[in-house]
């Protein structure tokens, strides 16, 4: 699927080498992409941008608590939001992100990057 190219995609992952490749998957679709380590980060990065397209985001983000998350805030801006949430803990509760949300479990290989990308853009 190609998007537009003033389309924004939005990925939050402190560990470089992940974000790098979601970004690359990203890019690869036409996606301009901006990077941030945490949610607080992203959403001080894109608060002059009048939409955000894509989101993919660590949930929780290491050392934020999910009352800062940037998940609501996006979506509430951008309700058709195409949103991949990243996973360390097949565990962890999501019951706050939104129902459209595709849930991905790190470590994950580009492959099951690709399938969730594309789930997210069918059910947004």
């Amino acid at each position: 699927m190609n998007i537009n190219s003033s389309s924004l995609a939005v990925v939050i992952e402190p560990r470089s080498t992940v974000a790098d490749a979601v970004a690359d998957c990203l890019r690869a679709r036409g996606y301009d992409v901006l990077i941030a380590t945490s949610h607080s980060g992203a959403a001080a990065s894109v608060i002059l941008r009048e939409r955000v397209d894509f989101l993919a985001a660590a949930v929780p983000a290491p050392g934020e608590d999910r009352s800062g998350a940037y998940l609501a805030d996006a979506r509430l801006k951008n309700p058709g939001m195409a949103i991949v949430i990243m996973l360390s803990d097949p565990s962890e509760p999501t019951e706050d992100a939104p129902l459209t949300a595709i849930r991905l479990i790190k470590p994950f290989n580009r492959d099951d990057l690709t399938r969730a990308i594309e789930h997210a853009h069918a059910v947004a």
